[in-house]
């Protein structure tokens, strides 16, 4: 029996869910690979192969994740996984009032559910560098208010212990993040993840 993986739960993407879509972890993780080009990794024949096959591959699987008609606005120019990338930002990172609203909608009502909030914690920060990205970049007090506020219920005692540890306007994103982290590794009983998950800007 195959086990599935995080792509398998990403939605197909139709154009019209692209902040849903850009944001799922298993997205966010392939995208670093598409700064990669074939000219600066092909130091001799068989490291080009090996990238060109890499390549090849990726923009396949990715493209499992399309609608046809996403896949037929691909220009057969572009051959690499960045430019495949960057023509869909290109495309589709835009939005009306209507979308950006309801992109505001979505940072504002996301809650974390109580499970491993690193991913979570993740693309709630994903969703803010969206909106800054389209020019609406949200404070950091207000960001870090937010991310205290979507605590489950059963966590409070993590929103008690920073309201009453730290004057509001002195804490930040890092010192909240690593908080709910460490939260939870210390209720599953495991050493806490010394990454923070920043904020993304534009």
């Amino acid at each position: 029996m195959s086990s599935k993986t995080g792509f398998d739960f990403v939605p197909v993407f139709d154009s019209s869910n692209w902040l849903s879509w850009f944001t799922k972890p298993a997205l966010e993780s392939t995208a670093p690979s598409t700064t990669t080009s074939c000219s600066t990794t092909a130091k001799s024949v068989k490291a080009r192969n090996d990238w060109v096959i890499k390549n090849s591959a990726v923009i396949g699987y990715i493209k499992m994740k399309y609608t046809k008609s996403v896949v037929a606005g691909i220009p057969a120019t572009h051959a690499t996984l960045k430019e495949v990338w960057d023509g869909l930002k290109e495309r589709f990172n835009k939005a009306s009032a209507a979308v950006i609203l309801q992109e505001i909608r979505q940072a504002f009502s996301f809650r974390l559910s109580g499970g491993d909030p690193i991913n979570e914690i993740s693309k709630l920060s994903a969703m803010f560098g969206c909106l800054s990205s389209r020019g609406f970049t949200i404070p950091e007090f207000i960001r870090t208010s937010i991310l205290i506020i979507v605590l489950p219920h059963k966590w409070d005692s993590v929103a008690t212990y920073l309201l009453q540890s730290h004057v509001l306007d002195k804490l930040n994103w890092d010192l909240v993040s690593e908080a709910i982290i460490s939260k939870f590794s210390h209720l599953k009983g495991s050493q806490p993840s010394t990454s923070v998950i920043r904020p993304l800007h534009g």
